[in-house]
């Protein structure tokens, strides 16, 4: 997956003819259920590669919360912010990135808590598996919510070049309004992954498991009052430090996860890796 790449001019053509503005969010998230392609039990693993087209991909996760205090989001950024996420990175010289889309609910009462998108570059892919998403408006008045499926899903069952080739860590934002389940139980794990067998694990190890090829970060969304209170915020400073971003204003999330990205992307350098296999031949020869 991955191939096309984004325009801003693609963008808005596509906006034009899908008629966003003029349309409630229904109209543009019309799942009433999962998409079969974004059924996680089938996904073994999704891949971010490099190719002739995109040369140095940089993977990027977007895990959204789509209960029902949260729809707004996938909604704007369909809408307005696509060029406030993907525009940004190649305004600033990251070329090549490739966007993952995920749909994250309540895993102990709805029935699509994970959905799961493809790597994509281009307006039109971004917009197709965005728009797929099951808005199930669910959730439980547990005051959790199952963010750390994205860190599973991440840390599991994906590839990405950037990582693998080139040793430069992919990005992993999970966005909501809630604190996030202790764990994962084993059975959730089973229910809403391809793997038939597992282990309860908790949220710290999944998300230091993400870690280790992922720069993670939790964006937590202030747009009410209720939002806006402590207990709302759970462990998350905690869990990730200075990687949880508190954010007052919705409309900017798009923009500001091009920024995080923008600062914390580490530029590959192809002549230390060159100068690095030398040194490793040098002392071969001199063994």
């Amino acid at each position: 997956m991955g191939g096309g790449r984004f325009s801003n001019d693609a963008y808005k053509r596509l906006r034009k003819i899908k008629d966003y503005g003029n349309k409630s969010r229904e109209e543009i998230f019309t799942s009433r259920e999962i998409d079969p392609e974004m059924d996680p039990t089938k996904a073994i693993v999704r891949e971010s590669r490099d190719s002739e087209e995109h040369p140095e991909t940089v993977s990027i996760i977007v895990a959204l919360d789509v209960t029902g205090s949260m729809g707004f989001v996938p909604e704007h950024i369909v809408k307005e912010a696509l060029p406030d996420l993907i525009g940004s990175l190649m305004e600033a010289g990251i070329e090549d990135p490739q966007v993952l889309f995920l749909g994250i609910g309540d895993f102990i009462y709805d029935h699509a808590p994970l959905q799961v998108g493809q790597f994509e570059s281009s307006a039109e892919l971004l917009d197709r598996w965005l728009t797929r998403v099951y808005l199930e408006g669910g959730g439980g008045g547990n005051n959790q919510e199952g963010y750390n499926l994205a860190h599973l899903f991440a840390a599991r069952h994906t590839s990405i070049d950037c990582w693998e080739k080139r040793q430069q860590k992919g990005f992993l934002f999970t966005i909501g309004d809630e604190p996030v389940f202790p764990t994962i139980p084993a059975e959730i794990i089973k229910r809403y992954t391809s793997v038939d067998e597992a282990e309860t694990i908790t949220t710290e190890a999944i998300i230091a498991e993400a870690q280790e090829k992922y720069n993670v970060f939790h964006m937590h969304l202030e747009h009410n009052e209720w939002a806006k209170q402590e207990s709302r915020k759970g462990n998350w400073k905690v869990l990730l430090g200075d990687h949880f971003i508190e954010i007052p204003d919705f409309k900017t999330v798009a923009k500001r996860i091009a920024n995080v990205v923008i600062e914390n992307h580490k530029p590959y350098n192809a002549s230390a890796d060159t100068n690095t296999a030398s040194d490793s031949t040098e002392v071969e020869n001199m063994l």
